[in-house]
């Protein structure tokens, strides 16, 4: 029962989606899409026009895959038991206390006020969520001034205040990106989106799909990539970024070669020691094989590889407008076997 009713308010959460965002195609061709499981803007994003959309996961299976996980989803979905559990296997930013009802409970005996003093820049996000909603990275101007998201700025006291409205919000440390990652972008915090499977044959982990998110203007100081964020390909063998492409708002599909705001290349450039970031990331998706699908959202840091969090039915879109997921005969298989497609 509960199965017929996600099945039916995934395809539903579609339409409503679209006729909502407004998508600039024809109604005809949403009609089309949607009957096909895909929101209007995929047909842009993947060009269906000329792909084939059976070689695509789309919005509506990507909904349903939420159950692989069951009845361990919550080690990805709530933020704090992601740092928790998966923190035994993988280095994650260090979580100093919580908000629940605008009061601060903190982990140890530094009260929020000594936090505050301590740090320069730190993250306060909600427990759980995605797509970068909730999340602010705060930087300390000086004593008494405080920015957030780059966008507000706040004396100590109106922080305190804007904290106390805060419910199911954790406060953890900020993870200072590596010179690599700088380079991309300096204005953002450019993050791996990383799809790790357990292949049902051998119940081994394997990298299916892996991206580099680059933040823009629109975007920092994230790099989400429904905010107008980059998203390049990354070849899971040498490390290579691709050309990168970004979630449309017009019929037109663009790519880019180089970052659209600095004119910096991007195509070409490789990650430095990505094989033995492939390795650490597969080592620890093998240690939590409860975990079928987890789409990891990571950060080259000065101090090695950093798992941010996780997601438990990743949005496909950020790979997909690379090359389609379902022409990979191990994938495919994958989402057969637990009965998705």
């Amino acid at each position: 029962m509960k199965f017929t009713y996600y099945k039916y308010r995934a395809k539903l959460n579609i339409i409503k989606k679209d006729l909502r965002d407004r998508f600039p195609l024809s109604f005809f061709k949403k009609i089309s899409l949607w009957r096909k499981g895909f929101l209007a803007e995929k047909h842009v994003l993947y060009q269906l026009d000329k792909n084939n959309h059976k070689h695509y996961l789309s919005d509506y299976h990507t909904s349903m895959a939420r159950w692989i996980n069951e009845p361990f989803n919550e080690m990805l979905t709530n933020k704090l038991i992601f740092s928790d559990c998966v923190g035994k296997y993988i280095k994650v930013p260090e979580t100093y206390g919580i908000f629940v009802g605008g009061h601060f409970s903190s982990n140890s005996d530094k009260t929020l006020e000594i936090l505050l003093n301590v740090f320069d820049v730190f993250v306060v996000k909600t427990v759980s969520g995605g797509g970068g909603k909730g999340v602010y990275i705060i930087k300390k101007e000086n004593d008494n001034q405080f920015l957030l998201n780059n966008i507000a700025t706040y004396n100590s006291i109106e922080l305190l205040e804007f904290f106390k409205t805060l419910n199911n919000y954790i406060f953890t440390e900020f993870i200072e990106p590596s010179a690599f990652s700088k380079s991309l972008n300096e204005t953002s915090v450019n993050t791996m989106r990383v799809i790790t499977l357990i292949d049902p044959k051998t119940n081994k982990a394997y990298i299916a799909r892996a991206v580099q998110r680059i933040g823009v203007a629109d975007s920092a100081p994230q790099d989400n990539f429904t905010k107008g964020g980059l998203s390049a390909s990354i070849d899971l063998k040498t490390g290579q970024l691709s050309d990168c492409t970004r979630h449309p708002k017009t019929k037109e599909h663009k790519r880019y070669t180089h970052h659209p705001d600095t004119n910096i290349k991007i195509e070409g450039t490789v990650i430095p020691d990505w094989r033995s970031i492939a390795t650490e990331i597969v080592h620890a998706a093998n240690s939590l094989p409860m975990l079928k699908c987890i789409g990891w959202d990571f950060v080259i840091s000065n101090k090695g590889l950093v798992a941010i969090e996780g997601n438990h039915h990743p949005d496909p879109d950020v790979l997909q407008g690379h090359e389609p997921l379902l022409t990979d005969e191990r994938i495919k298989a994958f989402y057969k076997f637990h009965k998705i497609i």
